[in-house]
């Protein structure tokens, strides 16, 4: 009969798969808590280990932009005083704070320290430096050099729209600056309306963090230019020289000083002929008028008188201003220059710096508006500064044939490294300080008083891309890819072993 027939029970698949999960840990229970245990006791371990090394961080960025180059480790290698980087701003894991790191393991004698009110309250409060400041103050023995990152450690290459780091070129010409022994010394001419320190306090400091040793002269008191003059700099003088003080820059000239020259428009009555005679002595002339400048996009708008110049691409002083930055100019003049026949007679060979566009209008009418000296000007292209060089050729009293070479770096526009301010271009920020105003003055001083350790280091921020070499990329794929396979892997054999015993 149908009701004496055994009943069949049917397990949910439900039910088997909760059976199953609770064999398995009924059966394996002290198995699994001691494995849970031991891989958590290792995992505490291993971090509590890796926490008290320093592994070495791999920098996969193409152009290496946080390793510190070998031009850098060349250059420091054999430095043999102490300096002391102190880092203001910086927390100790910020990429800066680590390339000085790599500085110090290069040299030991290159150190570092984070800069707080616990550390050094004096040197902060001597520094005045504040909330939100990002400086590093370089020191030795008897020199010091300060760094504002903030804008000292990049420059925008406008000839690609790219951001580039210049911060080991920043620091390591800074370090080279505070060890080097040919510290150039520049005397600035006095007594004719020239601009004073007061005027170029932009300028003077940056000369000085660039191991620049600096000071007046008033040639009408001294009678000749200083013996240990690398450098004679007249600054826009508004009023003639005398007799005396020419002679003494032309015999300057002829032992093969070199001076830095510059010249803004004077009054319409100011006349300087003695100051021309020393000119005259490589060929060239500075009339009294301003350039008005119409290419599109180089001049603040509504004012072609303050304009971009036309930068230079081939010339040791401009090269990396017209690379990677800009220069603003107001009310520059223009330079006239002699016949080819007279400059070869004078010895004298001539550089284009700066200067205008072909569609620029130089003026001379100063006594009326623009648009009334636009009529009345000379329109095309404007040399605005150049670079000089004169051979002098002597017989000493041996009668041996020597000679000596004399530098001049004229500009016809001087106001561009002063510290005014032109609310048409800032309101906040001096001329000096804008673009590379200062860097030109800076270069040409560092161009003749042969200043040749300066080192270009700039990297690239548009290509920090990855970018391994073969040992860094199998170190990187092991640790994505190989390290999670190999633990499923092992997970897989355990679950295969774990049936058999079954």
């Amino acid at each position: 009969m149908e009701d004496n027939q055994p009943i069949k029970n049917k397990t949910t698949l439900k039910e088997k798969i909760s059976l199953r999960i609770r064999r398995g840990w009924l059966v394996n229970r002290t198995v699994t808590i001691l494995l849970i245990l031991i891989l958590f006791a290792a995992y505490v371990c291993l971090n509590l280990w890796t926490g008290t090394i320093e592994l070495p961080e791999i920098d996969v960025t193409e152009n290496k932009i946080y390793t510190l180059s070998d031009t850098s480790k060349n250059a420091i290698q054999k430095i043999n005083q102490d300096i002391t980087i102190y880092a203001y701003g910086f927390e100790e894991d910020a990429s800066q704070i680590k390339l000085l790191k790599q500085y110090n393991e290069v040299n030991e004698k290159i150190k570092y320290e984070i800069l707080t009110e616990e550390s050094n309250y004096d040197m902060i409060k001597e520094h005045d430096l504040r909330n939100g400041y990002y400086i590093m103050i370089l020191k030795s023995s008897d020199s010091e050099k300060v760094i504002d990152a903030s804008t000292d450690f990049y420059t925008y290459d406008y000839t690609t729209s790219q951001k580039i780091d210049t911060t080991e070129q920043t620091i390591t010409n800074s370090i080279l600056s505070l060890t080097e022994e040919n510290k150039p010394k520049i005397y600035f001419t006095e007594g004719h309306g020239e601009f004073s320190f007061s005027e170029m306090q932009v300028l003077t400091t940056y000369l000085q963090n660039e191991s620049f040793e600096i000071n007046n002269v008033n040639l009408v008191t001294t009678g000749a230019v200083p013996e240990d003059c690398d450098i004679l700099a007249i600054m826009s003088p508004s009023s003639d020289i005398m007799e005396s003080e020419a002679q003494a820059i032309k015999n300057y000239i002829n032992k093969g000083g070199n001076i830095y020259y510059s010249q803004d428009v004077v009054s319409q009555e100011t006349t300087l002929p003695i100051l021309q005679t020393v000119l005259d002595e490589f060929g060239i002339s500075i009339p009294n008028g301003y350039t008005l400048e119409y290419e599109e996009n180089k001049t603040a708008s509504g004012y072609p008188n303050i304009f971009m110049p036309v930068v230079s691409t081939t010339s040791q002083i401009t090269q990396d201003i017209y690379t990677d930055s800009y220069m603003w100019l107001v009310y520059a003049g223009k330079i006239n220059f002699a016949d080819d026949t007279t400059l070869q007679n004078l010895n004298v060979e001539k550089e284009t710096l700066l200067s205008s566009s072909d569609k620029a209008i130089f003026v001379t009418n100063l006594g009326s508006d623009l648009q009334a000296a636009m009529q009345s000007g000379t329109p095309g292209k404007s040399e605005i500064a150049s670079l000089l060089t004169k051979t002098i050729n002597s017989t000493n009293e041996n009668g041996e044939s020597t000679s000596v070479q004399s530098k001049l770096v004229v500009s016809a526009s001087g106001s561009f490294i002063s510290d005014y301010v032109i609310n048409a271009l800032s309101e906040n920020y001096p001329l000096s300080y804008l673009g590379s105003n200062k860097d030109f003055v800076i270069n040409s001083m560092a161009y003749l008083g042969d200043k040749g350790n300066t080192l270009t280091i700039r990297k690239d921020m548009a290509s920090s891309t990855y970018m391994p070499t073969e040992t860094e990329n199998k170190i990187v794929i092991t640790l994505i890819f190989a390290i999670p396979f190999v633990i499923i892997g092992i997970g897989v054999i355990i679950g295969r072993y774990r049936k058999r015993r079954k």
